[in-house]
């Protein structure tokens, strides 16, 4: 039908690993049964004669949100882009997924014809899905998968994950666009997992003063609230967030 999509194929050399090819499935499943507009549209799955896997994907224009916040952008456009981006993991909350590697380069920023920033979520390769499927080998107990800058201690520590996991996630991701820099940074993994499970981040209004950004009120006590080690004294939902 003429319409343009983009495509992501799971390298050759990946297909003998049966967990990869399971969780690029899921991540067709998972990100498909959403259907929300600030998450990527799956149009299709398949496979190809050589035996790659393929997902067709609509074809987004804009600009990932890590690339975005390396120059300062009003105070205004971050918080719109962010409270739509929680909208977008609130409908995959709702859903029982929780997305477990939210990030920056995970939010693709799309910009319409109108001017409009549409932030689209991306990469639910290893979201965890409650009930039915969920509960099999792609996300076993113990097992930590993630990015280690936006990791919750939680999942740090290979523990079982909720929709707070995700919070804390936009947290870190709030910190680092108000703030110029990431909380936590370290030369290991282990190295910011550590971080991640017993330090407190530099408080971001010295953090933000000294990279020339300015803080809009509130939003430091709102970022801190999403970070806190205990995923009780978190906002216990996205919407709450919002």
């Amino acid at each position: 039908i003429e319409k343009r999509v983009a495509i992501k194929l799971l390298r050759t050399e990946t297909l003998i690993n049966e967990e990869a090819v399971g969780r690029f499935r899921q991540e067709a499943r998972s990100a498909s049964s959403i259907g929300h507009r600030n998450i990527v549209a799956i149009e299709d799955f398949g496979q190809l004669p050589d035996g790659r896997v393929y997902l067709a994907m609509e074809l987004l224009h804009g600009v990932p949100l890590n690339e975005l916040i390396k120059q300062r952008q009003p105070a205004e456009r971050l918080i719109r882009i962010l409270i739509e981006t929680c909208h977008g993991l609130s409908a995959a909350h709702r859903k029982g997924i929780v997305h477990r590697d939210m990030k920056p380069e995970n939010v693709f920023v799309t910009i319409t014809l109108s001017g409009e920033d549409v932030p689209k979520l991306l990469d639910f390769g290893i979201a965890k899905m409650s009930g039915g499927e969920g509960r099999n080998h792609l996300t076993r107990p113990g097992a930590i998968f993630g990015t280690p800058f936006y990791m919750a201690p939680e999942q740090a520590l290979g523990h079982d994950v909720d929709p707070r996991a995700d919070v804390y996630a936009m947290g870190v991701i709030m910190y680092e666009a108000f703030g110029g820099v990431l909380p936590f940074q370290g030369d290991t993994f282990m190295a910011i997992l550590t971080q991640h499970i017993t330090s407190e981040p530099r408080p971001l209004a010295q953090v933000a003063a000294a990279y020339g950004r300015a803080l809009p009120p509130g939003i430091e006590e709102i970022i801190a609230r999403a970070m806190r080690k205990d995923p009780q004294q978190r906002f216990q939902s996205m919407d709450e967030m919002v």
